[in-house]
């Protein structure tokens, strides 16, 4: 497995987006396919959230995932990221080892839909235990301008325990 400080470094998701880098990769797999970070996905195989796994996930805590776009609405133009494509909060743990998609969704899953003509769209999907605590997190009244670095200072997250990322573009 890549190491995956340096592919988040490499594709200037930190520190531009988050300060520091997840210590584990978070297992995605959509339509079958398991994302390794910074692969390039079709958008056709998006069109549902993925399953996820945690290896070795606190049988305690509490998590909390997202998923956003940095690069909505191009990476040269990003005037309206970062896109929220999916916020799940306070998702109990035998969520995270059985793989199951619980928790409060805060804003359901949004397939990725990159405009045409946009290049490459960096997806970055996040991880975050909160041991012992529920955060409360009110719906975002909309998908755009979402920031990241605000929502873990805010809700005191701390880094993500676990990330990935991947790449997709406009299928024409």
């Amino acid at each position: 497995m890549a190491d995956i400080a340096a592919a988040f470094a490499q594709h200037e998701i930190t520190p531009k987006i988050i300060e520091n880098a997840p210590k584990q990769k978070l297992h995605l797999c959509w339509d079958g396919i398991q994302v390794e970070p910074g692969m390039t996905m079709q958008v056709r195989n998006l069109k549902n959230a993925p399953r996820w796994a945690l290896p070795g996930a606190d049988p305690e805590s509490i998590y909390t995932v997202l998923m956003i776009d940095p690069d909505n609405l191009s990476r040269k133009n990003p005037s309206v990221a970062e896109w929220l494509h999916w916020l799940v909060c306070n998702i109990p743990a035998s969520n995270i080892i059985d793989g199951i998609n619980g928790g409060q969704h805060q804003m359901a899953y949004g397939s990725p839909a990159p405009g045409p003509r946009t290049d490459l769209h960096r997806y970055v999907i996040l991880m975050w235990e909160h041991q012992g605590r529920r955060i409360s997190v009110p719906k975002p009244s909309s998908r755009a301008k979402f920031n990241v670095k605000q929502f873990i200072e805010k809700n005191k997250l701390g880094d993500p325990i676990a990330g990935n990322f991947f790449l997709a573009q406009h299928e024409g």
